[in-house]
């Protein structure tokens, strides 16, 4: 085959792509501590094992994001220790890590500045950082308060009782929020300092029902969008739990019976932008359908959905119910608006097959594998780039099995700092041209394209190790 050349390909390339997030560097504590003394720096360590999934979807959801990247990056030497290791056995022992995953900040002697348990959104993981670093909010400064029994500001108080919800002390926390809500004026409640108390309810409760009641107040000191996302937030968090529940009860009917006419009661201080309720009530009547398994009114539902841009949540979900117990009619009316979510909700790549895979599992018609191409071609011109064409059968089980190993986040970088890639169906009819011209006769089969369009080098079977797929890929753009 014709030789190319594809200049300043390595593996510092795949790293350079990687570092966006979290760079932790390969040393021990002790070196992270000296390292720290050294850069004037504090340690962020992440406890975690192989086996832990909440910590694998931590490290590609939350740490790899490149606004937590360049925070911790800038204030941590960063270090990951695995409980199951020499040093991570020892580590756990010392500082008491009872579950996973657990992050810690550490001072330059190793002394515990802030600490938390589980799992956050990357905006709460921030949060719970931006106060490990202050000088005011840290657990180690306001444990430091209580020990010398200093008197204690709102300010201290609010943070403290955050610290009590970081490190999963929840009975403390639920006490000390109680007591600072029967003490604190009403002036004071409803300014920014105190909102972490009423943050993350839902309907029903005293606090959720406090917004509710004085939410003009709480607009003109939070401001309207803040106001208005924690009230759509607490009565979908609601109406979805009737969904998990599955219980359709009478207590349930009358929950969603209640929300939609909170909702539509005029003069009541409730959501003031007309979207946003127009969500809540959608969720309401899905769910309501769901209960009632009317399934032709849950596919409505969900087109509304769609149309309100309400992929995530459980709409899975209810996906899967229909999937299950809809008839034919049913499935060809989903998949009238499928192909809007494949292409405008899915982020990238590896979520737009994901999407297209469930879709196929449920039995939901969608065709979009010529679409995968033609954007694949777009790409290429764009990035200047060559194109790496994966072909696969949708049907096949082992690939599907094998495809999430390589669909690790690191993986994805490093394909994507060398090529323009693409994962195409072959047993769509859309894309018969392309598997008449390859002339494929085995799956899955790798093609390796110029910017011409020229195949330059190619494969066919299944490749398990990363090692070899890498190399095999390294060969092909060298060129043979």
């Amino acid at each position: 085959m014709k030789r190319i050349i594809l200049l300043g390909i390595s593996l510092l390339t795949y790293c350079s792509v990687f570092a966006q997030g979290v760079k932790f560097d390969t040393i021990s504590l002790d070196q992270a501590l000296a390292r720290a003394q050294a850069e004037g720096k504090l340690v962020f360590v992440d406890v975690t094992a192989s086996w832990c999934e909440p910590c694998r979807l931590m490290f590609e959801e939350v740490l790899s994001k490149k606004e937590v990247g360049e925070f911790c990056n800038k204030q941590f030497v960063c270090i990951q220790i695995d409980i199951d290791k020499l040093e991570g056995k020892d580590f756990k022992k010392k500082y008491g890590v009872k579950s996973l995953p657990t992050f810690f900040i550490l001072q330059k002697d190793g002394t515990v500045r802030h600490r938390l348990q589980g799992s956050r959104r990357p905006e709460d993981f921030l949060a719970w950082a931006n106060r490990g670093v202050s000088e005011t909010s840290s657990l180690f400064f306001l444990n430091s308060l209580l020990e010398q029994k200093q008197k204690m500001s709102l300010q201290n108080r609010v943070d403290y009782y955050l610290v009590l919800q970081d490190t999963r002390k929840l009975h403390e926390a639920d006490s000390l929020r109680s007591v600072l809500f029967e003490q604190t004026s009403f002036e004071k409640l409803i300014d920014k300092e105190c909102w972490p108390l009423f943050s993350g309810d839902t309907y029903g409760s005293e606090y959720f029902e406090y917004v509710v009641k004085h939410g003009d107040k709480f607009r003109e000191k939070q401001g309207k969008d803040r106001i208005d996302d924690y009230l759509v937030q607490g009565y979908k968090h609601e109406i979805l739990r009737l969904m998990y529940d599955c219980q359709a009860s009478p207590e349930a009917f009358d929950l969603i019976e209640q929300i939609t006419t909170a909702l539509s009661v005029p003069g009541r201080t409730m959501i003031s932008e007309e979207d946003k309720v127009r969500v809540v009530l959608a969720w309401a009547k899905e769910v309501k359908a769901f209960l009632e398994n009317d399934i032709s009114g849950m596919v409505e539902g969900m087109r509304e959905l769609v149309e309100l841009n309400e992929w995530k949540d459980c709409l899975w979900y209810a996906m899967k119910y229909v999937g299950v117990n809809g008839n034919g009619e049913d499935k060809e009316r989903m998949g009238q608006f499928t192909f809007k979510m494949l292409f405008e909700f899915a982020n990238t790549p590896v979520e737009q097959w994901d999407f297209y895979q469930k879709f196929r599992f449920l039995g939901f018609p969608i065709s979009c594998n010529g679409k995968f191409w033609s954007n694949a071609l777009e790409q290429v011109r764009v990035k200047d780039k060559p194109l790496l064409l994966e072909c696969v059968r949708g049907n096949d089980a082992y690939f599907i099995a094998r495809n999430w190993a390589w669909d690790l986040p690191e993986r994805v970088s490093y394909l994507d700092s060398l090529c323009v890639s693409v994962r195409i169906d072959m047993d769509d009819p859309a894309v018969a041209f392309l598997k008449e011209g390859f002339e494929i006769t085995n799956y899955p089969a790798y093609f390796l394209l110029d910017k011409e369009g020229k195949v330059k080098y190619s494969w066919e079977g299944m490749i398990e190790e990363d090692q070899v797929f890498r190399d095999s890929l390294r060969k092909g753009l060298e060129g043979i």
